[in-house]
C-alpha cells in the first residue's frame, strides 16, 4: 500500500543541479563541469547520468537540422557516468578533438546558440521505483574561466557538506582560446624535427656504416685482412680490386679454350704463352706446306724467305714490318 501511494516525482525534487556550468582547466585539459547532489539520506541505486547537446547545424550538402542532438561524453568509456551519490559530485566533460566544443572559445561562445540537457536516472532505495531528474544549461548559463567552490570539509573526524556553497563559483586563470586554436599554436611554436632526433639518426647511420665495414673485413681473404691493419688499406684494396676486374675483363675477351686454360691454377701464364705460340706457329707451317715445291725449297723447310726474295720485295716487307 505504501509503494502505490509514494510519488517518485517528489524524490526527484531532492536531487540538485548547479545553477551554472563552468569551463576551466582541470588536469591540464579544458573541461566543462557542473555539479549534482542528493539532499536526502537515502541513496540512489544504479544512478547514471547522461548529457545531450541540442544545437542547430547545417550539413555540407546544405540540409538544415534544427535542434540536432549530440552526445557529450561524461565518462561512459571509463565508467565515471555511474554515480554513487553520497556527497555532491562534479561531473566533467573533457573538451578534445572528439568533443562538439572542440572549436568553442570564449569569444565564440557569445555568438553560439546551444543547450546542454542533463539527465540523471536511478532507482529509489526504499521503493525500488525508477526516478529521473533533468536540467539544462544554455550558452548564457555557461561560465568561462570559473570553478566551483569546495563544499566538503573535514571536521572532528567527519566529513561535512555545506550546501550553501553548492552553486557558488570563482574565477580562475583560463586561456580564452579553443582547444583547436591551442593545438595549432603549440604546433607552430614547436620545431618540426628536434635536433636531438636528427643527431641520433646520424649517429645510428654512422654506426651502421662501421658495422658494414667490419662485415666486409671479416669476409676478405687473410692477405687482405692483414693489409686492413695498415694506413694505406683503401688505396691498396682499390688497386687490387681494379687489377682483378681488369683481369676478369681481359679474360672475357679471350676464346673459351684460352679461358679454360687460364682458369687452371699453377703457371697459367706460361702455359698460355706456349699454347698461343703453338697456335700461331701451326698456321705458318700449314701455309708453307701448301706452297709449291720450288717455293718450299726457297723457304728452307718453313723458315723465313726474306733472304731469297728480290730486293724490291724485301724492301716492301721491311717497310710493312716496321
Amino acid at each position: 500500500m505504501f509503494i502505490k501511494m509514494s510519488q517518485p516525482k517528489k524524490r526527484a525534487e531532492t536531487l540538485m543541479f548547479s545553477e551554472h556550468a563552468a569551463i576551466s582547466m582541470r588536469d591540464g585539459k579544458l573541461t566543462l563541469m557542473f555539479r549534482v547532489g542528493n539532499l536526502r539520506n537515502s541513496h540512489m541505486v544504479s544512478a547514471q547520468i547522461r548529457c545531450k547537446l541540442l544545437k542547430s547545424r547545417q550539413t555540407p550538402e546544405g540540409e538544415f537540422l534544427p535542434l540536432d542532438q549530440l552526445e557529450l561524453d561524461v565518462g561512459f568509456s571509463t565508467g565515471a557516468d555511474q554515480l554513487f551519490l553520497v556527497s555532491p559530485l562534479t561531473i566533467c566533460h573533457v573538451i578534445d578533438s572528439k568533443s562538439p566544443f572542440y572549436e568553442l572559445s570564449q569569444r565564440s561562445m557569445h555568438t553560439e546558440q546551444f543547450e546542454i540537457v542533463v539527465i540523471l536516472e536511478g532507482i529509489v532505495e526504499t521503493t525500488g521505483m525508477t526516478c529521473q531528474a533533468r536540467t539544462s544549461y544554455t550558452e548564457d548559463e555557461v561560465l568561462w574561466g570559473h570553478r566551483f567552490f569546495p563544499v566538503i570539509s573535514l571536521e572532528e573526524g567527519f566529513f561535512k557538506v555545506d550546501y550553501s556553497q553548492f552553486h557558488a563559483t570563482f574565477e580562475v586563470p583560463t586561456p580564452p582560446y579553443s582547444v583547436k586554436e591551442q593545438e595549432e599554436m603549440l604546433l607552430m611554436s614547436s620545431p618540426l624535427i628536434p635536433p636531438a632526433v636528427s643527431n641520433s639518426k646520424e649517429r645510428n647511420n654512422s654506426v651502421e656504416c662501421l658495422d658494414g665495414l667490419d662485415e666486409v673485413g671479416t669476409k676478405l681473404p687473410s692477405k687482405l685482412q692483414k693489409i686492413t691493419g695498415r694506413d694505406d688499406f683503401p688505396k691498396k684494396l682499390l688497386r687490387m680490386s681494379s687489377t682483378t676486374s681488369e683481369k676478369a675483363y681481359s679474360m672475357g675477351d679471350l676464346p673459351m679454350k684460352l679461358q679454360r686454360i687460364s682458369s687452371v691454377p699453377g703457371n697459367s701464364e706460361e702455359k698460355l704463352g706456349s699454347k698461343t705460340t703453338k697456335m700461331m706457329s701451326d698456321p705458318m707451317s700449314q701455309s708453307v706446306a701448301e706452297l709449291p715445291p720450288k717455293l718450299q725449297k726457297l723457304s728452307g723447310g718453313g723458315g723465313r724467305m726474306e733472304g731469297n726474295l728480290p730486293p724490291k720485295l724485301r724492301k716492301m716487307n721491311s717497310d710493312r714490318f716496321t
